[in-house]
């Protein structure tokens, strides 16, 4: 009979759920996304900060391995075991977790964050940058990674500047050394600085007024520093905030200020330094040349195969690979390992760049995490932590009995994927949206950028 049906229908052993009529906790469990981070009263400073550390994962695994004596009840200590409990936890599951013992702990470490609000009677906002101070401080205390010379922020978070001082009114006045390390650069801001590279500069060449022996009184010198050593993990400071007597508050400057995915950090190295990094630089800017020609080469294939399959001719197909990005036809393309590149013999280090652990072996760094501030002063608004998603987290199923309106294919493309923490709140979202977060008005604005040295792998 027309229209029969050839056997039963059953009915599906799980009712079909769509994203939309989820909650936001299950939306999180079926899309596998990380943590986010109750916000426990204006605590957006510290949820952003952890979630930018959470992403340096020898750091997961230093906490995990901590060599500090057990018994040691010192606040550091605390606050370093209460941040090895939040990252085992939030490591290990998704939706929202409470950060309620490692808060409490922060607090006794900078009794400044316990302030009270007088009007509302609730916590005040503090600055990002304090608290990422404040963490670092007491992990270089409180955690001591094993096979580490040194404890693990001096190793992988800590770089070392030389800087000389010349006297501008005396130059036959022999120039002097001083030596320091640093847990972040600065990058300064004015009306000139429209790029990062161009805020460093500023920070490491500087006017400064101090006592002269050759004239027996102070003069002018011109304070030039360079990079003596280099972390795995580099973390610099935009200087947006500067004190506004007549208001009493730290003002926003709100200025675009570009910064790159990529970072070579060679001109502001010391001589020395340079030379001991420049095999591994040479292996990374060959291998980048090596790739991107034979991704070239893929795609001119591609277009020329999928062109004479539509019977176009050959000089069409020729044009057509040569043309914007040759249509980012298929990630596939861009994800797949070059086995040029791969053929290319690793660099020769310098033994002492081999000895130095958590160093950066050339120079060279990647984006991995944006703490971005929206507001006009440091102690309102908000922020919010941008953290690139690694192309090993899994996020290509929605599992079983989830429907979705929205295509996910595009979510697979790891390698341009960003979560962005908004306290609790976590979301995937392109690489386009973090190049929007250079400033230029009120929207999410750079505040620390972290850099993970390019991997010679």
């Amino acid at each position: 009979m027309i229209g029969s049906v050839g056997g039963s229908v059953s009915r599906p052993s799980k009712p079909q759920k769509f994203l939309e009529d989820m909650t936001y906790e299950e939306v999180a469990k079926e899309l596998k996304l990380a943590s986010g981070l109750t916000n426990l009263g204006n605590t957006c400073y510290m949820s952003s900060t952890l979630q930018c550390l959470n992403s340096i994962k020898e750091l997961t695994s230093a906490l995990n391995h901590n060599q500090i004596d057990p018994n040691n009840s010192s606040t550091e200590i605390k606050l370093t075991n209460s941040l090895r409990d939040l990252f085992n936890t939030m490591n290990k599951k998704s939706g929202t977790v409470m950060p309620m013992a490692f808060l409490v702990n922060l607090r006794q470490i900078n009794p400044g964050f316990n302030e009270i609000d007088r009007q509302s009677g609730i916590h005040k906002q503090q600055d990002a940058e304090e608290c990422w101070n404040s963490i670092l401080s007491s992990l270089s205390i409180g955690l001591k990674a094993p096979d580490l010379p040194r404890n693990f922020v001096d190793s992988y978070l800590s770089g070392e500047l030389v800087t000389t001082y010349q006297c501008d009114e005396n130059p036959e006045e022999p120039p002097t050394i001083s030596t320091e390390s640093f847990r972040k650069l600065d990058c300064r801001i004015d009306k000139s600085v429209n790029y990062l590279q161009q805020g460093l500069n500023m920070s490491l060449v500087q006017k400064i007024s101090k006592h002269s022996p050759s004239l027996g009184r102070d003069a002018e010198y011109t304070a030039t520093s360079r990079i003596g050593r280099l972390p795995k993990y580099l973390a610099i400071n935009f200087l947006r905030f500067f004190w506004k007597a007549k208001e009493n508050i730290d003002a926003k400057i709100v200025k675009k200020v570009k910064f790159p995915f990529e970072l070579d950090m060679t001109e502001y190295l010391t001589p020395e330094l340079s030379s001991k990094l420049k095999p591994a630089r040479e292996y990374l800017n060959k291998r980048r040349d090596v790739i991107e020609s034979d991704r070239k080469r893929m795609r001119m294939e591609l277009v020329a195969e999928n062109n004479r399959l539509a019977g176009v001719d050959s000089k069409a197909s020729s044009s057509a690979a040569n043309s914007s990005n040759a249509a980012a036809t298929t990630s596939t393309i861009d994800e797949e390992p070059s086995s040029s590149s791969q053929a290319l013999q690793k660099p020769t280090l310098d033994p002492s760049i081999v000895t130095d652990i958590g160093c950066n072996p050339s120079g060279m760094y990647e984006l991995i995490a944006v703490l971005t501030h929206i507001g006009r002063n440091v102690n309102s608004g908000h922020y919010i932590a941008w953290v690139k998603k690694e192309s090993d987290e899994n996020f290509d199923s929605l599992g079983s009995g989830v429907s979705s309106s929205f295509n996910m294919e595009s979510s697979n493309r790891d390698s341009n994927l960003w979560y962005k923490f908004d306290d609790d709140r976590v979301s995937i979202v392109d690489a386009s949206e973090i190049q929007k977060l250079d400033g230029g008005g009120d929207w999410h604005t750079a505040y620390i950028t972290l850099y993970r040295a390019k991997s010679l792998d």
